[in-house]
């Protein structure tokens, strides 16, 4: 499943002062849901959840935990920044974390409201969730549910179609792109079809950027903008190389796969594949800074750091970590039996902080 900063904190604070202070022209501030107050700075929480099914939400700031509910126990949990997607072979259970951005590119919004949990889409077999700003997509087997992403955010499943998917689908913005029979098919948020179509077959992956939608193909990527493009993998890939799941700092346009013996990154602003060697990895997800880190989580139990040219720069002591990873602009954090670490990647993987709870999952929302 799919599913995230000291000058540019304050250059996005400065720009939200100009567009969206109380005394602003701008009375309803783009991004806004009935009941929200809006903050200066990022409101950024850890989604934790437990074997049992609770789920908890950690306040990056003062340190707070808040206990939301239960969901159904969960195989894999995902996030889209705002909403916290826990998926099991029955369903997937949509929470709905209380924080938010909204990226306008040259100023952002920070939101904050009440969490709760939203409901559940019931279907058989592995789940992949997909989030938009119009749209988010619940596909099982042989089937894409398309919700109203607008009506999540006032709590509500509201269904707008139903495509027919080999199971993988992504919207952005009024299209929602399905995997079906070797090929890729545009749709828009009614279930009809466009006519924009590309191949693709044995399709694993998806994720979206800030240039558009990826998907892995056999022979590559396959990137959805307002038109289909084929980023082919180099010249003499196997097909036992090839990248199976994406990840990466949100919103950023480079991401990052686990590989044999190594790891991908596929910028999509630049079209390209580069790969690299590294220790057995079992996560990877680029950052993408102006440092170029790439972070990743060794099956030793290491956090490794590697710069934009493949070298390894830091690593922590064995972490024991069997959970998830996933990183932002400064931190990186990882859930191991009964802590979640926080990890400062740029300053040689030094141990900022650590969460005493037991968490199966973990994902950051309020970015």
């Amino acid at each position: 499943m799919q599913f995230r900063k000291t000058v540019s904190l304050i250059a996005a604070a400065i720009a939200l002062t100009a567009c969206s202070s109380p005394t602003s022209v701008e009375s309803t501030p783009h991004g806004y849901v009935e009941g929200a107050t809006e903050a200066a700075e990022p409101q950024l929480q850890l989604a934790a959840l437990s074997a049992d099914g609770t789920l908890t939400l950690i306040d990056l700031l003062d340190e707070k935990h808040k206990n939301i509910g239960t969901v159904d126990v969960a195989t894999d949990v995902s996030t889209n920044g705002r909403y916290v997607f826990a998926a099991n072979d029955a369903g997937v259970t949509i929470a709905d974390s209380g924080v938010w951005t909204v990226d306008h590119e040259d100023h952002f919004h920070y939101y904050r409201a009440e969490p709760r949990i939203v409901g559940t889409v019931t279907g058989r077999g592995p789940v992949e969730v997909s989030s938009g700003t119009l749209a988010t997509t619940v596909s099982f087997a042989g089937e894409t549910i398309v919700l109203d992403s607008e009506r999540l955010g006032t709590g509500e499943l509201v269904e707008r179609s139903r495509v027919e998917s080999d199971g993988l689908a992504a919207p952005l913005g009024e299209t929602v792109v399905v995997a079906r029979d070797g090929e890729l098919i545009a749709h828009d948020l009614a279930g009809v079809a466009t006519g924009a179509s590309h191949a693709c077959t044995e399709p694993s992956g998806t994720i979206t950027t800030r240039v558009g939608i990826v998907f892995g193909c056999a022979t590559g990527a396959v990137l959805y903008t307002d038109h289909f493009e084929l980023i082919a993998y180099p010249r003499a890939t196997a097909s036992a190389d090839r990248a199976l799941d994406f990840d990466n700092r949100a919103g950023r346009p480079t991401v990052a796969a686990i590989a044999p013996g190594g790891y991908w990154l596929l910028d999509t602003r630049e079209r390209e594949w580069a790969r690299y060697n590294s220790p057995e990895l079992v996560q990877v997800a680029a950052v993408d800074d102006r440092k170029g880190h790439v972070v990743a989580l060794a099956a030793d139990g290491r956090l490794l750091v590697f710069d934009a040219a493949g070298e390894q720069i830091a690593t922590t002591a064995s972490l024991g970590a069997t959970g998830q990873l996933t990183v932002d602009a400064t931190r990186a954090y990882v859930n191991t039996p009964g802590t979640i670490y926080e990890i400062d990647y740029a300053d040689g993987a030094r141990v900022a902080r650590e969460f005493t709870i037991d968490a199966s999952f973990v994902v950051e929302t309020g970015r």
